[in-house]
């Protein structure tokens, strides 16, 4: 009906007019969407073609209805804005409505695909199409078109009452409605009622009750959506009036601000004037320090420069005597400027500034001013970076000892009592060899970390440094360079020691880490350092940050160990009564056979050998692979805890548990 479509419609009962919702002119070859609001063909293409958007993964063409919003799906991915809004069905019931308001206007449609211009005559109420007396003829004779319904378009009471254009299901293509449920209030054709409705109570034809709601439902609903439309009318108005009303009251609060921003504007400027002030003093005093430090940087740099000028001198040209007694006069002056660089407050640099607040008429009305922008600093790595250069040639004496302690079989070796500390006051889990004579332990009540001194048969302490909380595991910071940098792990952060021992105990931090996960047993291997909780174990880099993790088991004991290897990067744990090693990425190597007794703390040696606690009077030695192992009779021992290896292999230390006691052996 490409004419008749193309013409205005407008309703037989009323002076209204079909509008389209898009461009509000009378609507032209109406096409109507899913939810059944119409539209004309080439409006709903335009509109179409500048909101269609592919809505999920399948690429599918979408839009919203221009009035209701409802989501729309294209027929199918491939297809052109164009075709869509062709293939959208037609309103027929509004083009019929449009004919029998309109009779004697029309041409028969059969004959205009013929290309003639003949006048229709009659209407099919099947076909949706004007005809001429011809193809009414047609539609005789023709089996397919003999039943449907033609109405003359002279007769005026069929064009009036006439208006009956056939329902399609939405839900089954090409099926009539011909029936209504009740029970579910939905429009049915065949194939509804024997799927959904064939068990309810109340379902009647659509001929049956066509006439009764006729008469009375539809007169009532006309009215109530004439009230609706003057109800909306009014609320409209009342939208356009507040409108009104908001922007009036928009216009007066505007006012009142800008007159008491006026008012404080001198406050804001005077504090502002102030604060701008006291920042550049932070500032200041920011620079300051970096300048301080890149100065006494620069002395450093001098007196290693003259050190290394003079050593190449002496070097070419000097006796044997004078080389050695060169070297060791300019060492002892590198380690004397270090020494002096460690004392200087300098090395905490600032870092950022932070600024604690911006609501600031809160703090003019509170404080009068502006809270002041905050400095926070944090550790360089400067001090950490000379001395772990400097290790390389101070620390020599560390691996030439290391050396001769790893041509020994391991598996022999034997363990002589040389030292012991009775009855501590706290138990003590962790510990650590800080020099050949000296070992610090960690204590929770009070807080500390205490020195003691084994050079002697009867060991005793000999320095308290207080902790602002328990201190738990510990570690060199890089194992076999230096025996006094130690981290300490305080569960949520870790603090980098500098603990020099002779001629006095002296603590120096040099560095403090936040940790993002809680770490208690803590130890440093060849390239990262290994560290576990309660519920998990974790690969770290050597500012603590996690590479790695995987899940942790204490097996019930109230204190977690593991232990990383001097010269590879395993670490070991026990796990099931068995001694588990394995590699940086948790990869297991080896497992031990299953052992009695509970395994508490273990170390590696040497040669990658472990040993291990297991709360008896013996130490526990399984061979790297975990082929073989021996009991290791202890003297003064009765519950081992942990044991803790001198980076040298030269010494070993043994917790007792049941006594608070702790022993140290020479390893023979």
């Amino acid at each position: 009906m490409a004419t008749s479509g193309n013409r205005p419609l407008t309703t037989s009962s009323s002076d209204d007019t079909f509008r389209c919702p898009i461009c509000l002119e009378e609507v032209r070859n109406p096409k109507y969407l899913s939810c059944l609001h119409t539209f004309c063909e080439s409006c709903i293409q335009t509109y179409i073609s500048s909101t269609a958007t592919c809505h999920d993964s399948l690429n599918t063409k979408t839009i919203n209805c221009p009035v209701c919003r409802k989501c729309i799906d294209a027929p199918r991915k491939d297809i052109s804005d164009e075709e869509w809004a062709s293939s959208l069905p037609q309103n027929k019931l509004i083009v019929s409505i449009w004919l029998n308001s309109n009779p004697g206007k029309e041409l028969c449609k059969f004959c205009e695909r013929k290309q003639k211009r003949v006048p229709a005559t009659h209407w099919c109420k099947a076909c949706m199409e004007t005809i001429c007396n011809e193809c009414k003829a047609l539609h005789e004779l023709v089996p397919s078109l003999q039943n449907h319904k033609i109405a003359n378009l002279d007769d005026t009471k069929v064009c009036t009452d006439g208006v009956e254009v056939e329902e399609f299901c939405p839900e089954h293509q090409g099926k009539i409605i011909d029936a209504f449920c009740h029970q579910h209030q939905k429009l049915c054709c065949c194939f509804c009622l024997v799927k959904h409705h064939r068990l309810c109570s109340k379902v009647e034809t659509i001929t049956d009750i066509g006439v009764e709601t006729a008469q009375h439902d539809i007169p009532n609903i006309i009215s109530v959506f004439s009230d609706l439309e003057k109800c909306i009318e009014n609320m409209q108005e009342q939208n356009k009036t507040k409108i009104v009303d908001l922007t009036l009251m928009k216009q007066e609060i505007c006012t009142k601000t800008e007159i008491a921003i006026k008012e404080i504007t001198t406050l804001i400027n005077d504090a502002h004037a102030a604060w701008s002030k006291a920042f550049e003093h932070t500032h200041a005093d920011s620079v300051g320090i970096l300048e301080t430090a890149s100065d006494e940087l620069k002395r450093f740099s001098t007196t290693v420069h003259e050190t290394k000028i003079l050593l190449q001198s002496v070097l070419k040209s000097g006796s044997p005597k004078q080389l050695f007694v060169t070297k060791q006069n300019q060492l002892a002056r590198i380690n004397n400027h270090i020494s002096h660089l460690k004392s200087l407050d300098l090395w905490n640099f600032p870092e950022k500034y932070t600024q604690p607040g911006s609501d600031f008429l809160k703090q003019l009305s509170n404080q009068k001013k502006f809270e002041d922008v905050n400095m926070s600093k944090g550790t360089s790595g400067t001090i950490e970076t000379i001395l772990y250069t400097v290790r390389k040639v101070t620390g020599s004496d560390i691996f030439r000892r290391k050396q001769e302690m790893s041509r020994k079989d391991w598996m022999k070796v034997s363990f002589k009592l040389t030292s012991k500390i009775r009855n501590l006051s706290d138990s003590v889990f962790y510990g650590l060899f800080v020099h050949d004579t000296k070992i610090i332990l960690p204590f929770r009540n009070p807080p500390s970390l205490k020195i003691f001194d084994v050079s002697k048969p009867e060991g005793k302490c000999i320095h308290t440094e207080k902790c602002p909380s328990p201190p738990y595991g510990l570690c060199h910071s890089r194992i076999n360079e230096s025996l006094n940098e130690v981290y300490v792990s305080f569960l949520n952060f870790v603090d980098l020691y500098c603990i020099d021992v002779e001629p006095m105990v002296k603590f120096t931090k040099l560095r403090t880490i936040q940790l993002s996960k809680p770490m208690k047993a803590i130890s440093c291997g060849l390239n990262s350092i290994f560290s576990a909780n309660e519920t998990g174990s974790y690969t770290c880099s050597e500012d603590f940050s996690v590479q790695c993790s995987s899940s942790f088991s204490s097996e019930g004991a109230a204190v977690l160990f593991l232990s990383s290897s001097p010269k590879s990067d395993l670490h070991c744990f026990s796990k099931n009564g068995r001694v588990v090693v394995a590699d940086r990425t948790n990869k297991t190597i080896f497992e031990s056979e299953k052992f009695q007794g509970d395994l508490r703390g273990m170390t590696f040696d040497l040669h990658d050998n472990v040993l291990v606690c297991n709360r008896k009077n013996k130490l526990k030695q399984i061979s790297h692979g975990g082929c073989k192992s021996r009991d290791i009779e202890l003297a003064d021992v009765r519950d081992s805890y942990n044991v803790i290896l001198h980076p040298t292999g030269e010494k070993m230390m043994i917790l007792d548990y049941s006594v608070n006691n702790f022993c140290v052996y020479q390893i023979l």
